[in-house]
């Protein structure tokens, strides 16, 4: 595993040759405070992630929810109040049979003794798949996706996914929460791809 090491955007996590905020962190506007991720999405890791998110390895998330409460405890500074999946569609649930996010969000959530949440965001329309769209594709993609429930009013939210890749989704997520009244949101995910 190929850990991301500083120094990276203070905004959206990413690797950068120096510190501050990357090229395009200073252009968009974020609704987010941070995202970390913990790892690069590559090699082993790739291939664990897809045997969770395909083919139902159940203990490997349990494994990534114990690294990502350790990443979690030594690396950040984040005052939270909630945690939250990225919510799946209804269909992708259905077909899948669980959300993914929820594997690592939950025990996360339970080992740091924060509330846990997979009512206070949900998915509202049918997107496709982000794999293989541009980062304006996958910005459009998910855009207006997500509704967010009045209990997250005034709460510093953390939300969970398994992989940030242009990190849309993340935002999108924040931007619905940042609608129905939350403060601060904070977004981790297990590993980040290298664009």
């Amino acid at each position: 595993m190929q850990f991301i090491e500083p120094p990276i955007c203070k905004q959206c996590g990413q690797h950068i040759p120096s510190q501050g905020l990357c090229t395009r962190c200073r252009v968009l506007s974020s609704q987010m405070e941070a995202v970390r991720s913990m790892v690069v999405f590559e090699g082993p890791v790739r291939k664990a992630l897809h045997r969770i998110k395909y083919q139902q390895d159940f203990s490997l998330a349990g494994i990534f929810a114990n690294s990502l409460e350790s990443f979690f405890l030594n690396q950040l500074n984040w005052s939270v109040d909630m945690v939250i999946p990225v919510p799946l569609s209804k269909r992708r649930k259905m077909q899948r049979g669980y959300n993914q996010a929820a594997l690592l969000a939950k025990p996360l959530a339970s080992k740091l003794e924060f509330h846990y949440s997979n009512q206070a965001l949900k998915r509202v329309c049918e997107t496709r798949s982000q794999v293989g769209l541009s980062l304006e594709e996958r910005r459009n993609n998910v855009a207006d996706v997500f509704r967010a429930s009045p209990v997250v009013k005034n709460k510093n939210i953390l939300i969970v996914d398994d992989i940030a890749t242009s990190g849309s989704t993340l935002e999108s997520c924040a931007n619905a929460l940042k609608q129905a009244g939350a403060k601060d949101i904070f977004g981790l995910t297990l590993a980040r791809a290298v664009l």
